[in-house]
């Protein structure tokens, strides 16, 4: 049951976050390594629930959840200290990044437990 909804929340996850970053990024494409990480993101969680089976998908997915959490708390908390800062987001997208790190640690926990 559990690796049921761990599939289910990186498919859901992943769809939702490969359509909000080419949503935010659509003509005015920027640095690269800032939306590039978010697609590997989504390739690594897909290919762990479509692709890999067994003890390979347990792996696959914590290091898609692990990786995911990682970028969302940089993307965080970076931008919480406008200084240091390449673009400063407004609050529904500091919000947005918020639930997505929430939900990427929810992720690493269900796979520890799975």
């Amino acid at each position: 049951m559990i690796k049921k909804i761990n599939l289910t929340i990186a498919v859901l996850y992943s769809i939702i976050l490969s359509v909000a970053e080419t949503a935010l990024n659509w003509g005015d494409w920027q640095y690269a390594p800032l939306w590039i990480v978010d697609y590997l993101i989504v390739l690594i969680l897909l290919l762990a629930v479509f692709i890999f089976k067994d003890k390979i998908q347990k792996y696959l997915l914590l290091t898609g959840w692990s990786f995911s959490a990682g970028v969302m708390y940089i993307a965080l908390f970076m931008n919480l200290e406008p200084e240091t800062s390449l673009i400063v987001y407004d609050y529904y997208l500091l919000l947005a990044v918020s639930v997505a790190l929430i939900v990427s640690i929810i992720g690493v926990l269900l796979s520890f437990i799975d």
